[in-house]
C-alpha cells in the first residue's frame, strides 16, 4: 500500500471515528450521516408533534354553560271569570232595561219606568235614546227641569238626534222660551224622515210662532 493510500485510509478511520456535537456526526460528511440526520429529525418531530398532542389532550376544556331554553308560551283561551258569565254584556242589558221602562210607562209606573231609564243612561252614557226616554217620564212626573237637562244630555251624545230635538223644543215652548224652541223645532224638522207624523204639527207650530212674533 502507498503512503498516500495509507494516509488516506487514516484519514477515513479518523473521519469515521470523530464524533459530532452530543455523538451525533457531522453533517457533510458522506450519505450515511446525512441519513442519519433525517432519521433523527424525523424522530425530534414525531416526538414533538406527540407531546404537542398529549398537551392538547391534557388540556383542560372550558364547556360552556348549556343555554337555558325557555319554554314555548302555549296560547289558550282567556280566563273567564264567573261574573262575566252570568252577567249579559252591557248593550243586551241596557236594551233589556229600554224594554222594562217603557213597559211600565205603558202601565203608568212612571217612577218605576224613570228608573229603568236612568239605569240604563248610566250603563250607556252615550245611548241618547236612554236620556230622551228618560226626559219624556220627568216631565210627565212634573220634574220639567230634569227632564229638559236629560234631553240635552241626549244631543250631547248625538248631536242630531230627531225625537230629542223635538222633545226639547216641546218642553221649551211650554216653559215661554219661543226663540230656542224654534230652533230645535228646526232641528227637528231637517233631521227626521220626510214621512215623520209629526211634521206637520211641527210645522204649524212654527207658523204659529212666526205669525205670533209679527203680530207683536
Amino acid at each position: 500500500m502507498s503512503r498516500l493510500a495509507d494516509i488516506l485510509a487514516q484519514m477515513d478511520e479518523k473521519r469515521a471515528r470523530r464524533p459530532g456535537l452530543g455523538g451525533i456526526p457531522h453533517l457533510g460528511e458522506g450519505a450515511e450521516p446525512r441519513r442519519q440526520w433525517r432519521i433523527l429529525g424525523t424522530l425530534v418531530i414525531v416526538v414533538a408533534m406527540g407531546a404537542l398532542s398529549l398537551t392538547l389532550w391534557l388540556r383542560p376544556e372550558v364547556l360552556a354553560p348549556p343555554t337555558a331554553t325557555p319554554p314555548a308560551l302555549v296560547s289558550g283561551p282567556a280566563p273567564v271569570s264567573l261574573a262575566a258569565i252570568q252577567a249579559p254584556p252591557p248593550r243586551e242589558r241596557v236594551a233589556s232595561l229600554m224594554q222594562d221602562g217603557l213597559v211600565a210607562a205603558r202601565n203608568g209606573e212612571i217612577e218605576t219606568a224613570a228608573a229603568a231609564f236612568r239605569k240604563a243612561s248610566e250603563m250607556d252614557p252615550g245611548d241618547a235614546e236612554a236620556w230622551t226616554n228618560l226626559g219624556v217620564v220627568l216631565i210627565r212626573s212634573g220634574d220639567e227641569v230634569r227632564g229638559v237637562e236629560a234631553f240635552r244630555r241626549a244631543l250631547r251624545a248625538v248631536p242630531g238626534h230627531p225625537e230629542a230635538h223635538r222633545n226639547l223644543a216641546v218642553a221649551l215652548d211650554r216653559q215661554g222660551r219661543g226663540s230656542e224652541a224654534a230652533r230645535h223645532y228646526r232641528a227637528f224638522l231637517a233631521g227626521s224622515a220626510a214621512d215623520n207624523p209629526d211634521r206637520a204639527v211641527i210645522l204649524a207650530r212654527l207658523e204659529a210662532m212666526s205669525a205670533g212674533r209679527a203680530a207683536e
